[in-house]
């Protein structure tokens, strides 16, 4: 049964429900699934807009994940903690909330959250249950008639948004099992680089030592001019020896001395190197630091190296006049792990190079030796933790989101 045409001439061609929900089963990629199940609600039921806001594993928060009809940009606004009344409500009901006729429960949310309903021009709200937990929910502008939507058309909403629930769970699941076989197979591929570079690094930097005191020697009896070709020498060198000591970084084998460290001052630390960089490139450091213990057992100092290699990472690829984001919070899958995330306004990373950032030697800049972010998913991998690379270069959310998780107490045996 088709729901009833609307009047207006412009309004979409209407689906069932059971086209609708074969449009968006067996859709394994969450971004596909996600942008083809805004398309297609709106286009069943002819909403001007809809709103779809997911729970975010690493901040705990609900966040708007997607959008259709979002004309003047309203998404980022849709960000929820779990202790907003709007929240609390869809999680003790579990279920849709009419903003036009239930103006009592509309009473009982903030001002930040009225206005933002009022501003969007929500109707109704769905919220997205799977398995007992409110894994999101669905905002629902006015139709393109400027009509009420019916009770049966509510009805039928909350059905469809409940199946759907599971069907983005599902999709959520297939990436994160992806993610993790990804980062296992390169997990592998770095501790081959690493034992290659481990017995090799004796045989190189041998030699090299004695290339760069023999250099050194002979540099005095030599012309000003000659002199500068020899500081070039000596230059690439060091950093032949320099990518030598990156590539020992990879193996297994590499010290880690741990200690208890506050994970706040190393970013600070971090922070203060980068601070001219940061003001010559006019770039916005924005903190968001939730841990309310930031204390943690690894080595700070090749932390650094990690939170300076993606800082730096960010500015190049920002250039100028934008901002970067640092968030700390308890990991919401585990409260023995603490996260950080890095999220950029630069221009993304295409799909093509996402997939090999963390291989050894790659690298898209010029003067680049490929080995930054290499070196970081090796430390990150010592303290026993994960790290984990998301880029969108169209739409609201374009940049890069970096998630780095850590276990609070690393041993020493680890």
């Amino acid at each position: 049964m088709r729901l009833r045409q609307r009047s207006k001439r412009e309004a979409p061609p209407l689906l069932t429900p059971e086209e609708f929900l074969r449009s968006i089963t067996l859709i394994p990629d969450i971004d596909q699934l996600l942008g083809n199940f805004t398309s297609k609600f709106t286009e069943m039921f002819a909403a001007d807009s809809v709103y779809l806001v997911l729970l975010e594993p690493v901040t705990s928060r609900y966040v708007g994940r997607k959008a259709k009809g979002d004309g003047n940009g309203l998404l980022p606004r849709f960000n929820f903690s779990q202790k907003d009344n709007l929240i609390k409500w869809l999680n003790i009901n579990r279920c849709s909330l009419n903003v036009a006729r239930q103006d009592q429960v509309v009473g009982f949310l903030d001002k930040v959250e009225r206005q933002l309903l009022l501003d969007a021009s929500i109707q109704i709200i769905l919220p997205l249950i799977v398995i007992n937990r409110l894994t999101g929910a669905l905002f629902v502008g006015k139709d393109y008639s400027r009509r009420r939507y019916s009770p049966e058309e509510e009805g039928l909403m909350s059905s469809l948004v409940s199946q759907s629930a599971l069907a983005i769970e599902y999709a959520m699941i297939y990436q994160f099992q992806e993610d993790k076989l990804k980062r296992l197979f390169h997990a592998d591929k770095l501790v081959t680089v690493g034992e290659l570079a481990a017995g090799a690094a004796h045989e190189i930097r041998n030699p090299l030592a004695a290339i760069r005191s023999t250099v050194q020697y002979i540099r005095k009896d030599l012309s000003i001019d000659k002199q500068t070709l020899v500081d070039g020498i000596i230059g690439e060198v060091d950093r032949i020896d320099k990518i030598i000591q990156g590539l020992l970084s990879f193996s297994r084998t590499s010290e880690i001395h741990v200690d208890s460290i506050d994970l706040h001052a190393v970013l600070e630390q971090t922070l203060s190197l980068l601070d001219s960089e940061l003001k010559n490139h006019n770039i916005e450091i924005i903190k968001e630091y939730r841990l309310s213990d930031p204390c943690i057992r690894g080595d700070g100092e090749q932390l650094k190296q990690v939170f300076l290699n993606i800082f730096l990472n960010s500015v190049q690829a920002i250039e100028r006049d934008g901002k970067i984001t640092v968030t700390t919070a308890v990991a919401s899958n585990r409260t023995d792990f603490v996260t950080i995330l890095f999220s950029d306004t630069g221009p993304g990373i295409p799909a093509s190079v996402l997939s090999r950032v963390f291989d050894p030697f790659y690298t898209t800049k010029e003067n680049g030796t490929g080995i930054g972010l290499s070196i970081s998913y090796g430390i990150v991998s010592r303290h026993g933790g994960e790290i984990e690379i998301r880029s969108t270069r169209q739409g609201e959310d374009r940049g890069t989101n970096v998630t780095i998780n850590l276990p609070r107490n690393l041993t020493d045996h680890q």
